[in-house]
């Protein structure tokens, strides 16, 4: 089992050790491995592959969302056509791979090619089923592996615009579409080889306030919203800049409005405190406005990391120093938006949340967020904020679930441990993610919710029978069945006496109606009868992001440290979010701002140059 597939099977090793490990594989792919140092073993295709058994062969490998099949034809000494044959990968992020690692195969005769970053478990998954029918066919996997490949060169001349963008997600995409919407030429900086970022991974669905355009009978006022995210947050040790957010949050349906104007398919969708729009998927909302973006005339630069930003003598921000796999230049620029994600495979986050390095938690983002924008800021003198957290998601199951059903119950009825057997938490808070950055701040190794075995709770059929699937396995890091807490505490590895007595006092708080230790909700206190038995479902935390970064103003504008403009740049989406959040995060909320924050930088940065 190779390097990635290890991380994606990962279940229940720490934070710290995914990161690391994590981090190096992508330094090795972003390099790519025809031509490396790591590959120049000066193999060449005809002393790894004679002897082939001319035919064609099938094999699978794990990609992301399951196996990736392909279908390999070999003559006596070369191989001669690779297919993907059946797959489940992310549309848009595992469609380069299945369409370039292929190609590459055959015309390099190497199983050293670059990988596509950005779609890296695909990539590896088409190379991983490869090598082994490279391996049926009577060839040596491991020998072509170190092929060499003699890859073009990339253009290192130095280019002029009127606005570059750093990085090619949520905000980045709308600020290059509403700058090149308004006649300026724009080109778009992304280290990955897809264009997208963490959108490409996202549901689509963003905060929406004052739209014109969507269902009028939906309350999508701006006193609706503040006044639900002022309530939430009254917990919350970390409080947003009300101010800042509203401002931000009021122009949300400004952008909606626009993206329905240009043909966008959406639905419109009350979320109980707020209302959502959603735009399919996030990867179908990437790839359109990539495309209207190309329309434009926008120039997109992939595998191209922005590195340093560039300054006149009076330190205006000029442009920025990229390099590619063939080197090193600058683009030139009238106005710079840095839009580079924020930090999550980095280890910044790390060191500002040491709690990461003992719980199981799950990166949803793109392995992109490495904190190049933050830091290229800070170089310049840009006041940053002085806390980075995670932006919490919902609570995750094992992988091996593999969101068999459509959407996970909610989950608050049941009682949750951490890996002590103890009670911790509120299960029922008013959003899930907040529930899970409660499981982040409170560092167990492991948490499970306890279900009775007869369901008496009334969770979706499908999804208890899943569970009840997955727990014949017996393994605690996906799910387990006992007939008594006794037995439950000796396969979950807890204590018995605390089990029984977390459960005890749970039921009391049940029967009761009152939770008085952690407030929960006596519409959501249900009784864990003894007879039937019991399961118990691994639970771990979730990531769609870090919250922290650049502050800015309304306009987007990076502020230096005593308060002043710093001229000639800007910072949108998760490059500069500590002014939007609290601890407790809700669905939706970053896509409808961070692209908002990109039209505005976009607006500001055309206004600017007139």
């Amino acid at each position: 089992m190779n390097v990635v597939q290890n991380i994606f099977l990962h279940q229940g090793g720490s934070m710290k050790k995914l990161c690391s490990v994590f981090l190096s594989a992508v330094m090795a792919f972003s390099l790519g491995a025809c031509g490396t140092p790591s590959a120049s073993k000066d193999a060449t295709p005809s002393a790894v592959a004679s002897g082939y058994k001319a035919g064609t062969y099938t094999a699978s490998a794990a990609g992301r969302n399951g196996d990736v099949t392909v279908s390999v034809t070999f003559s006596d000494d070369a191989i001669t056509d690779v297919k993907v044959t059946d797959q489940k990968e992310t549309p848009v992020i595992g469609d380069a791979a299945i369409t370039r690692i292929p190609e590459d195969i055959v015309k390099y005769q190497s199983l050293g090619v670059d990988t596509v970053s950005g779609a890296t478990f695909t990539s590896r998954a088409i190379l991983n089923a490869v090598g082994d029918a490279v391996d049926q066919a009577g060839g040596n996997s491991e020998a072509l592996a170190k092929v060499t490949c003699d890859y073009p060169a990339l253009a290192t001349d130095d280019v002029d615009t009127d606005v570059l963008v750093i990085g090619g997600g949520t905000a980045g995409l709308m600020a290059a579409y509403t700058a090149s919407a308004a006649g300026k030429k724009v080109t778009v900086v992304e280290k990955l080889d897809v264009i997208g970022g963490t959108l490409n991974e996202a549901a689509g669905l963003l905060l929406t306030v004052n739209s014109e355009k969507n269902d009028a009978s939906l309350d999508d006022s701006l006193d609706r919203v503040v006044q639900f995210y002022k309530k939430v947050n009254e917990t919350s040790s970390v409080q947003p800049d009300y101010e800042f957010t509203a401002n931000l949050m009021k122009q949300t349906g400004q952008t909606i409005d626009e993206l329905i104007d240009l043909g966008m398919d959406h639905t419109d969708l009350d979320m109980g405190n707020y209302v959502g729009t959603i735009f399919t998927a996030g990867y179908k909302l990437s790839a359109d406005l990539q495309g209207l973006c190309e329309k434009n005339g926008v120039n997109f630069l992939t595998g191209t990391k922005a590195v340093q930003l560039l300054q006149d003598d009076e330190g205006a921000i000029t442009g920025a120093k990229v390099e590619n796999r063939s080197g090193s230049f600058a683009i030139n620029a009238k106005k710079v938006i840095v839009a580079a994600g924020g930090a999550s495979w980095s280890e910044d986050l790390k060191q500002a949340e040491p709690e990461l390095s003992t719980v199981d938690l799950h990166e949803k983002t793109q392995i992109g967020s490495t904190a190049d924008g933050m830091h290229m800021l800070q170089e310049v003198g840009a006041q940053m904020a002085d806390t980075l957290y995670v932006k919490s998601s919902q609570p995750d199951l094992a992988p091996i679930f593999k969101n068999d059903w459509s959407n996970t119950p909610d989950t608050g009825m049941t009682l949750m441990i951490d890996a002590d057997g103890k009670r911790f938490a509120n299960e029922a808070p008013a959003a899930a993610t907040i529930l899970n950055k409660q499981m982040i701040n409170h560092g167990s190794k492991a948490y499970w919710n306890i279900l009775d075995g007869n369901n008496t709770i009334g969770f979706d059929a499908d999804y208890f029978e899943v569970v009840k699937q997955n727990a014949e396995q017996g393994d605690k890091a996906i799910a387990v069945y006992a007939k008594t807490l006794d037995e439950l505490a000796d396969k979950l590895g807890v204590s018995k006496d605390t089990l029984k007595e977390t459960v005890a006092a749970y039921n009391e708080a049940c029967k009761a109606g009152t939770d008085a230790q952690f407030g929960k909700d006596a519409s959501y206190l249900k009784e864990l009868p003894e007879d039937g038995g019991y399961y118990a479902v691994y639970r771990r935390e979730g990531s769609w992001g870090t919250i922290g970064g650049a502050i800015v103003d309304k306009q987007q504008h990076v502020l230096k440290e005593d308060g002043s403009i710093l001229p000639g740049v800007y910072a949108a989406g998760e490059t500069a979010t500590a002014q939007l959040f609290g601890e407790w995060y809700f669905g939706g909320f970053s896509l409808g701002m961070y692209m908002t924050a990109g039209r505005i930088a976009a607006e500001n940065a055309v206004q600017e140059m007139q």
